[in-house]
C-alpha cells in the first residue's frame, strides 16, 4: 500500500511572516518560534489566519513556559528570544501530533475517521461518517454551499487546497467559528468577538506579551486541565455535538468547535486559494459540529477579548457582560475605552491589556512612545451570515494604560463625538426626508437622500478618526488635558460642519432645495454650538 502523504506543521513551512529586513517568508512552527526575534510580524492576506496562528503559537509557548506570574514574563522579555532547548524538548515530545494527515492523530482534527472516509459506501450500506463537505468550509471568506458567491467563481467541487492553505484554514476555526445553521454552535467565545492582540517591536515580543499569567486567565478555566491541549488529547478524537463542562486555558486557544477530517489526494494540481502548484491537495473533508461549552460554565473570559455590560435594564443571567463584537459602520477606534482602558461597571478591557498595564508598572515597556494592539474580528448576523472582517491597530501611550483620569477624558470625548453624529443625522432627516405622497418627492429621491446621509456620517467618523490619534497623544501631559479636551470639542464642531456642508451640496440647487439647505445648515450650526457650550460648561 502507498504510504499516506504527510505535512507536519512543526517542520514544514506554512506560516507567512515578515522578516526584520521587511522581506516575506514562509516558515514552520519550529523555525517561527526559534527565530521570532528576527521576524517582524505574522503576515497573511486574511487577518483571520493571522489571529488564528497567533493564538496557536501563544498556546504552544504557554505550554512550554507555563509562567506562574508576570515576573516570569518580564524576565523572558529581558532575555529577548525563546530558548532553543525548550523548543527542541517540546518538538521531541509532540511534533508527531502536528501532522495534518496522520492516520490516527491528525492536527486539529478527529482521529477516529480514516483518510479514505470520503469514499462512497457500497450499495445498500450507510456512510459511517458524515457526508463530505467542500474544503472551502475552512475559510469564512470563501463562498460555499448556500453562501452567496461574490467575486469567487469556483464551484464547490472545484476547490483544491494545498496542505499549507489547509493548515491556515484549520487554525482559524477555534477562534472564528460562528453559527452555521440549525444546531451548529459557535466556538468557545460565542459569536466571534474582536480579538485584541499585543504587538511588540518584533514577533518575539508580540508572542511573549501574549503569554498569560494565571491571575489573568479566565476565572472559569478548570485548574485540573491546565496542561491539557489539542496535542496532548488522548484519544485524539473530537466528538460530534459534545457538550463540554470543563475547559482549561490551553484548550480554549485551540477549542475544537468543529469535528473535522481532511481527505488528501495525491496528484499534481494548483491550489485554488494561493495559486501555487502542489502534489498533494484536499478537495473534501468531514466538517460537522464539534464541542461546545455548557451554559453552566458561565461566560468564558478570554484574555484577548473585552467585555461590556448591557446598560439600562435589570441584570439577569442573560444580561451579563458580553464580548465586544464588530458593529456595522463602527470603526474600532470608537471602542477605544472598552478595548484598552475601561475597567468599571460598564465594561472590562481584555485581560491581556490588564497584564500589559501591570508590566508597565514594573518598568517593562514604560519607555516606549506607544504600545500597540492589533484588533481582529469578523462581523456576522449572529448566525450563518458573514459580512466582513476587520483588522485595525490601536496605539496607546504606556502611561495612559494605568491612568484612570485619562480614561475619563477619552470616554467623554467619544461620547461627545456620538452626540455630534446624532445632530448631523437628525438635522439632515428633518429637512430632507421625502414625504410619501403623490405630489411629493419620488422613491428615487428618497434613496438618493439616504445615500447622501450615510456618506455624510461615514465621512464624519473617518475625519474624526484621523484626529483622534493626535488627541490620544496630547493627553499624555496631565497639565494640558483640559485644553486638549476643549480643542477636541471644537474639532467635533468643525468636522461636523464640514461634512454637513459637503452633504448639502449634493442635494441640488432648485429653489425649494436651496431654501431647505439654508434652513438645515442654520439648524445644524445652532445645535452644534449649543452642544459645544454644554460640553465646555460655558
Amino acid at each position: 500500500m502507498t504510504a499516506p502523504p504527510t505535512f507536519n506543521l512543526w517542520t514544514d513551512p506554512w506560516i507567512r511572516v515578515i522578516r526584520n529586513d521587511r522581506r516575506d517568508a514562509e516558515v514552520s512552527i519550529r523555525d517561527c518560534l526559534a527565530h521570532a526575534h528576527e521576524l517582524a510580524a505574522l503576515s497573511d492576506p486574511s487577518p483571520l489566519v493571522v489571529g488564528g496562528t497567533h493564538r496557536l503559537l501563544a498556546a504552544i509557548l504557554q505550554a512550554i513556559y507555563q509562567p506562574k506570574d508576570i515576573g516570569k514574563i518580564a524576565n523572558l522579555l529581558c532575555v529577548g528570544q525563546f530558548d532553543d532547548n525548550w523548543l527542541q524538548q517540546f518538538g521531541n515530545a509532540y511534533a508527531q501530533r502536528f501532522d495534518l494527515f496522520h492516520p490516527k492523530a491528525p492536527f486539529l482534527q478527529t482521529g477516529d475517521v480514516p483518510l479514505d472516509g470520503w469514499q462512497k459506501p457500497a450499495k445498500g450500506q450507510q456512510r459511517a461518517w458524515g457526508d463530505p463537505q467542500p474544503v472551502a468550509r475552512l475559510f469564512a471568506e470563501v463562498p460555499v454551499a448556500t453562501e452567496r458567491t461574490h467575486f469567487h467563481h469556483v464551484t464547490d467541487e472545484d476547490h483544491r487546497l494545498c496542505p499549507a492553505c489547509c493548515a491556515r484554514g484549520l487554525v482559524t476555526v477555534p477562534a472564528f467559528a460562528s453559527s452555521g445553521g440549525a444546531g451548529i454552535r459557535p466556538s468557545i467565545n460565542g459569536v466571534p468577538p474582536i480579538y485584541v492582540l499585543p504587538v511588540g517591536d518584533n514577533l518575539f515580543e508580540t508572542l511573549a506579551l501574549s503569554l498569560i499569567a494565571p491571575e489573568f486567565q479566565p476565572r472559569t478555566a478548570d485548574p485540573q486541565r491546565c496542561t491539557e491541549a489539542i496535542w496532548t488529547a488522548t484519544p485524539p478524537v473530537v466528538k460530534k455535538d459534545d457538550k463540554v463542562a470543563a475547559v482549561g486555558y490551553l484548550e480554549s486557544l485551540t477549542f475544537p468547535a468543529r469535528r473535522m477530517r481532511l481527505y488528501p489526494h495525491v496528484d499534481q494540481t494548483f491550489c485554488t486559494y494561493c495559486g501555487r502548484p502542489t502534489a498533494v491537495y484536499v478537495a473534501d473533508m468531514l466538517f460537522e459540529k464539534g464541542h461546545w461549552l455548557s451554559e453552566d460554565v458561565g461566560i468564558w473570559e478570554d484574555p484577548f477579548v473585552a467585555f461590556r455590560t448591557p446598560q439600562g435594564r435589570s441584570m439577569s443571567r442573560d444580561d451579563g457582560p458580553r464580548p465586544v463584537r464588530p458593529e456595522e459602520g463602527k470603526a474600532v477606534w470608537r471602542e477605544y475605552t472598552n478595548l484598552l482602558l475601561e475597567e468599571d461597571d460598564a465594561g472590562v478591557r481584555p485581560r491581556v491589556v490588564q497584564q500589559v498595564a501591570r508590566l508597565i508598572d514594573r518598568g517593562i515597556l514604560a519607555d516606549r512612545q506607544s504600545v500597540r494592539f492589533r484588533c481582529i474580528g469578523i462581523r456576522t448576523d449572529g448566525k450563518a451570515k458573514i459580512f466582513e472582517w476587520l483588522d485595525e491597530a490601536l496605539e496607546v501611550p504606556p502611561s495612559l494604560l494605568t491612568d484612570l483620569d485619562a480614561a475619563g477624558y477619552i470616554n467623554e470625548a467619544l461620547r461627545q463625538a456620538n452626540e455630534g453624529a446624532f445632530i448631523l443625522q437628525t438635522a439632515f432627516n428633518r429637512h430632507f426626508r421625502p414625504e410619501r405622497s403623490q405630489n411629493g418627492p419620488t422613491k428615487q429621491d428618497f434613496v438618493r437622500f439616504k445615500s447622501v446621509r450615510e456618506r455624510m456620517i461615514a465621512d464624519y467618523w473617518r475625519l474624526l478618526g484621523l484626529r483622534f490619534r493626535q488627541f490620544i497623544n496630547d493627553l499624555r501631559d496631565p497639565q494640558q488635558r483640559d485644553s486638549v479636551a476643549r480643542n477636541w470639542a471644537q474639532t467635533i464642531v468643525d468636522v461636523a460642519q464640514q461634512c454637513f456642508k459637503a452633504a448639502l451640496e449634493q442635494i441640488g440647487d432648485r429653489a425649494d432645495a436651496l431654501r431647505a439647505r439654508v434652513e438645515a445648515e442654520s439648524e445644524c450650526d445652532r445645535r452644534l454650538y449649543t452642544k459645544r457650550k454644554e460640553w465646555l460648561h460655558e
